[in-house]
């Protein structure tokens, strides 16, 4: 593992089982409601591997989007940046039973994209936010779409709204659900990237995977909003 990746200190230890306990008690205190939870599922029923991407600002309880859902035995290697706050991350997934990949476009890349051919090779799914570790936010960078090339695995779409959440001040305005409230999962996709597909192709699926995460906001918050109290 690269030493550009920040040290899991004892703090992120505890910070990660705080976060984990707390996404956990939002998704089981809360009723749910989904779309297109069929295309999730038709990908465990036949054992196809694919690459989950949601924003960035869907961090918390958007994990559940996946591990809640998935059948026994199947693997999921998210990527998370490495930052500190990807090092926070990291362990807020392993308290979920998640191993992350670490690694961004800035620190660690090699390394995360070795791990993540490995992982994808061995039958994990994996996981990007495709506008992090730091944003423009709600921009799809071309890192999801050279992952999807690379591996052979097809891209869905992920994202997920509450009835009732604030947002952070933070360059993402990241969602925090309230206990107690409605969350509403969405799915779409697949994409896919042929092995040979020219800038231009790769590009256009990079505008597909971000329309589709943008429409899927729109798509979740009206499912969410709608549900009665």
């Amino acid at each position: 593992m690269s030493t550009d990746i920040a040290p899991i200190t004892l703090k992120a230890r505890m910070l990660g089982w705080c976060l984990a306990t707390l996404t956990r008690f939002i998704y089981v205190s809360s009723r749910k409601r989904f779309h297109n939870r069929a295309l999730l599922e038709h990908y465990f029923a036949s054992g196809q591997r694919f690459i989950m991407v949601a924003w960035h600002n869907r961090n918390i309880v958007g994990p559940m989007g996946y591990v809640a859902h998935a059948p026994k035995g199947r693997v999921f290697r998210p990527l998370a940046s490495a930052s500190r706050d990807g090092t926070l991350a990291a362990m807020t997934m392993q308290n979920l039973g998640v191993d992350c990949i670490r690694g961004s476009s800035s620190r660690g890349g090699t390394q995360a994209l070795r791990e993540m051919l490995r992982a994808a090779k061995q039958g994990a799914d994996l996981g990007i936010t495709p506008d992090g570790p730091r944003g423009p936010i709600y921009e799809v960078q071309a890192g999801v779409v050279a992952a999807a090339r690379l591996t052979g695995l097809p891209i869905i779409a992920m994202s997920y709204h509450a009835k009732r959440h604030k947002r952070l001040k933070s360059w993402d305005r990241m969602i925090v659900p309230s206990p107690f409230t409605t969350l509403a999962y969405g799915w779409d996709g697949p994409f896919t990237v042929p092995n040979g597909a020219s800038d231009e192709q790769m590009d256009a699926v990079r505008k597909q995977v971000e329309q589709s995460l943008l429409r899927l906001n729109d798509q979740v918050a009206v499912l969410a909003d709608t549900a009665p109290d």
